[in-house]
């Protein structure tokens, strides 16, 4: 009734417990599915996990390498122009001069209370010269932004980074651009 009789082959010592498997079905499953044990001690866990560490380690001071790079001054970034002498710019006065190179310029202000300032001339949404407008405050005339004279940053309009500011230094009576610095 639902119960299965066991040949006497299939039946252990005891008469109850099933035999141990024979040779022929120890080997059938090697042959069905072929692996090649003499491979298996080829790469072990600690070779597996020796790489990994090893590959996390140098991605880790590849990165590291790299954001020192990206922070040191660059050879077009750190550029010294000459560009007014002390006294040439009256309060409320600007004027445009040539940073890094002649493909790129900057705007530099004389404001009231506050001395010179210097920008890059570039406006940060689509690229346009923007221009002092002598009431501390830098416009962009392509789309109607507007920039804080004093410290470069964004009034009103579609801009939405500040502008660059260009590092100055004075010395023996010359003022000088030392370096961009974008923000």
């Amino acid at each position: 009734m639902g119960r299965e009789l066991q040949s006497s082959s299939e039946l252990g010592q005891a008469g109850n417990t099933p035999a141990q498997p024979s040779e022929h079905s120890h080997t059938e499953w090697k042959r069905e599915f072929p692996y090649p044990w003499d491979e298996d001690e080829i790469v072990t866990r600690r070779d597996t996990l020796r790489f990994l560490l090893a590959g996390s380690g140098a991605l880790f001071l590849a990165t590291g390498v790299l954001a020192i790079l990206g922070a040191l001054p660059k050879g077009p970034d750190v550029k010294t122009i000459a560009i007014a002498k002390e006294g040439e710019l009256a309060e409320n006065a600007w004027k445009v001069f040539n940073y890094p190179d002649e493909y790129a310029q900057g705007i530099l202000i004389n404001l009231p209370g506050h001395g010179l300032v210097a920008y890059s001339d570039v406006c940060t949404h689509l690229s346009c010269a923007v221009l002092y407008q002598g009431d501390g405050k830098l416009h962009c005339p392509c789309h109607e932004g507007l920039f804080d004279a004093t410290t470069g940053n964004v009034l009103a309009g579609p801009p939405q980074r500040p502008l660059s500011l260009i590092q100055l230094a004075r010395e023996n009576g010359v003022i000088y651009a030392v370096k961009e610095i974008a923000r």
